[in-house]
């Protein structure tokens, strides 16, 4: 009786002493679970405890809206009871592609990531489709490896930002996806120009960031960037310096976008001899970040700051520099966006730049 009282209560069966419907739910649990014999639960499983069709029970965790509430409710008790996982590649489209979207970045510490990730996993999961999310810390392994991993999942489709966007970047790993039928959305970094994708307009940035400096007077800069063969970091600084008046002094110190790494050799640099900047422009905001904080430890006096992106945190801390902002949440949903339409086979624009707005500009 205990049995069958906590296979109602788990199941939602009225509770009916020596009910016919009772024991012939007992029964078939029990033939179920001595089928499996520790075995992962199936579809076919489900279905047949369940009393539907196979195509019900995938219809319940892949277009829910499309079965009625009683059979639904039915089904997500029954594969719980059986402890059923949803075959992810079973889930297919019409492309034979799984429900499945991949997010592949080089470092999450950027704020913009995460509000792409955090828009994707928001629209894809209304859409039926779950988000698995890579971060590769600079390795082209790992990039490989994320990229094989999803591909092997039949992914529908990956937004990438890559580890490297030097035109010399070795990206053979990246064209066995474009062989396949997962779509790419190119996102920050680009790699090939053909492709779709969301980016920043870094030139704009750059011109932006020449606004300031001319508008302060600045005769003396260091501009911090990624690496030197890095697209966004030559766009950057060449909008910067062609927008600037010739006599400005102006020295570049290629570092790298991660905060970490960037911050370790601004330190270098400094360590190196007497350095004397009126001004640090970081092209992005972990490098902004990574070159106040070596200041702040050098006791440097008098140097101004100004960002390409925000600077993570620093306003938290009642710290107001002039950057160039761009609208992450529409960035985010643009990318989201996109990569559903590309999965859909929908028009959209396959490539979009996104422009800046100086922010603190008046702060002194």
């Amino acid at each position: 009786m205990v049995l069958l009282n906590e296979l109602y209560l788990k199941c939602g069966i009225a509770q009916v002493t020596g009910s016919r419907i009772g024991i012939v739910f007992v029964i078939k649990v029990k033939i179920e679970m001595n089928k499996r014999n520790g075995k992962a639960a199936t579809i076919n499983d489900v279905a047949r405890l369940s009393g539907v069709t196979n195509i019900t029970v995938s219809r319940v965790f892949n277009t829910p809206e499309k079965v009625k509430p009683e059979t639904r409710s039915l089904v997500m008790r029954m594969a719980d009871y059986l402890h059923y996982v949803p075959n992810a590649l079973a889930q297919g489209t019409k492309n034979n592609a799984s429900r499945i979207i991949g997010i592949v970045t080089d470092d999450t510490f950027n704020a913009v990531y995460s509000y792409v990730i955090n828009a994707l996993c928001l629209i894809s999961e209304k859409k039926g489709y779950s988000v698995m999310i890579f971060t590769t810390q600079g390795s082209r392994d790992s990039e490989a490896k994320a990229l094989n991993t999803l591909v092997g999942y039949k992914a529908a489709g990956i937004v990438l930002s890559v580890v490297d966007d030097s035109p010399d970047y070795d990206t053979s790993h990246i064209r066995n996806i474009e062989k396949s039928s997962t779509r790419l959305i190119q996102f920050d970094r680009e790699y090939d120009s053909q492709l779709p994708g969301v980016f920043i307009d870094n030139l704009q940035a750059g011109e932006r960031v020449a606004e300031v400096i001319n508008a302060r007077g600045f005769t003396s800069l260091l501009i911090i960037g990624g690496k030197q063969s890095s697209r966004i970091t030559r766009q950057r600084i060449a909008g910067i310096t062609a927008n600037i008046a010739a006599e400005v002094v102006v020295e570049v110190l290629y570092a790298d976008y991660r905060y970490e790494n960037a911050r370790a050799t601004i330190a270098r640099h400094f360590a190196q001899q007497q350095r004397n900047y009126q001004c640090i422009v970081g092209i992005n905001g972990p490098i902004t970040l990574g070159a106040i904080s070596v200041a702040t430890a050098l006791n440097l006096k008098g140097l101004a700051f100004i960002s390409i992106d925000a600077i993570p945190h620093a306003e938290d801390f009642n710290i107001f520099y002039p950057c160039v902002v761009h609208d992450y949440q529409q960035w985010a949903a643009t990318v989201a966006e996109n990569m559903m339409s590309a999965i859909e086979q929908q028009d959209y624009e396959a490539r979009v730049f996104m422009p800046g707005k100086l922010k603190n500009f008046d702060w002194e």
